[in-house]
């Protein structure tokens, strides 16, 4: 249900902001949402008054400030009266619901999440769409050896690809992480995700779980703009990536450390070409997870929980079928593609958002969208080649 101010409640609304701030003070009353919090609010105030509480204890959050924490509640309280209401417009194919955000605004959200702005559009058809290194250095594929032959070459575009393929399934897929609340490292987080799902279909093994912040540290702007190309680059010309364990995130920039223990090897990476084209990406993700930027800049997608997303958003009752556009500032990895029985096609996507927002930290995302796929997810893909 919505939760609606009416001219009976005023009075008490007006007493919530005493009311948040004993509740920051007195434990007691910050667990309760009932008996100790009930004078002079009404039901509805009460209960979003307790919802607050209980999600703030579901993620772990406390707030320096009684005025801090007040602000948040506002802005939690906006964002549930914008949830429910989406939620109940049946255009929509997906459904919003609570996440670790649901205390921000969405320019907060945006602030803290964005990565690359684009900056490499204008290089993408220009450069080559495989690169292939061998102890001589990068070459174009085919064109040379290399001194030991390599378990695989490059994924074959042209192969009758099945119509559905899960990942996860296959046990290649390590679980969701988090970039942190600090540090704009989707593409790390992405480029990473491919890897360890690359090597281990390669080796038949488990998937290695891998340092993101050894690429944070390494990359220029380890926290702001890059690609996943460059990361994958960074791979190839260091001799390998190190494990998680080994170089444990930390969310900010600090020392390269280049001298860790190698847990993965790169032999090149190749772009999925032509740009837009979901059938070859399809076949590229029959293949092995594949690495993908798009525009994440629809309010709704900040609380997207489940349900196939279409990027059409509902707000206060106007509903925008394309919420986004083909900005390149979000990253995530495709580990796979299916269709519904009502024949809604999708693409698998792992984000680096927490296992609690979406699906366990995934997001059904809407396929076959020309020209370049939904919020332009198919504009840039690519993948590395063990």
């Amino acid at each position: 249900m919505a939760f609606m101010r009416s001219s009976s409640s005023s009075m008490a609304l007006a007493l919530l902001p005493l009311l948040v701030a004993a509740a920051f003070f007195i434990p007691s009353m910050a667990s309760s949402a009932s008996g100790t919090l009930d004078h002079g609010l009404d039901g509805e105030a009460l209960l979003m008054l307790g919802r607050f509480h209980g999600w703030m204890a579901a993620h772990g959050r406390s707030y320096a400030t009684v005025e801090e924490k007040l602000r948040r509640f506002e802005v939690y309280r906006s964002n549930m009266e914008f949830i429910e209401a989406a939620n109940r417009d049946s255009r929509m194919s997906y459904s919003l619901g609570e996440t670790p955000f649901t205390d921000l605004t969405h320019d907060e959200f945006m602030a803290m999440f964005s990565s690359n702005s684009g900056s490499n559009e204008s290089s993408w058809e220009s450069e080559e769409t495989t690169v292939i290194t061998t102890r001589a250095g990068p070459v174009h594929e085919g064109t040379a050896a290399v001194e030991e032959p390599p378990r695989r070459t490059n994924l074959n575009l042209t192969v009758v690809v099945p119509p559905s393929v899960d990942w996860r399934e296959k046990g290649v897929v390590t679980a969701a992480k988090y970039q942190g609340d600090s540090c704009s490292s989707c593409w790390a987080f992405t480029s990473v995700a491919t890897m360890e799902s690359a090597h281990a279909i390669s080796t038949g093994g488990s998937p290695p779980v891998l340092s993101e912040q050894q690429l944070v540290d390494c990359r220029i702007n380890g926290c702001g703009n890059s690609w996943m190309d460059k990361a994958f680059e960074w791979v190839i010309q260091n001799g390998g990536i190190t494990t998680e364990a080994a170089y444990p995130y930390t969310g900010k920039v600090g020392t390269c450390q280049r001298a860790k223990p190698v847990a993965v090897r790169l032999r090149g990476y190749k772009k999925v070409t032509p740009s837009g084209n979901e059938a070859a990406l399809m076949a590229a993700v029959a293949q092995q997870p594949v690495a993908a930027s798009f525009d994440y800049s629809d309010p709704c997608f900040q609380h997207y929980i489940g349900g196939v997303y279409n990027a059409g958003c509902s707000r206060s009752g106007v509903y925008t079928k394309g919420a986004c556009g083909t900005t390149q500032n979000h990253a995530l990895a495709l580990v796979g593609y299916g269709t519904k029985p009502d024949g809604t096609k999708y693409w698998i996507g792992k984000n680096s958002w927490t296992d609690q927002w979406g699906d366990k930290g995934f997001v059904y995302f809407l396929r076959d969208s020309p020209p370049l796929g939904l919020c332009g997810i198919a504009k840039y893909p690519l993948y590395p080649i063990i």
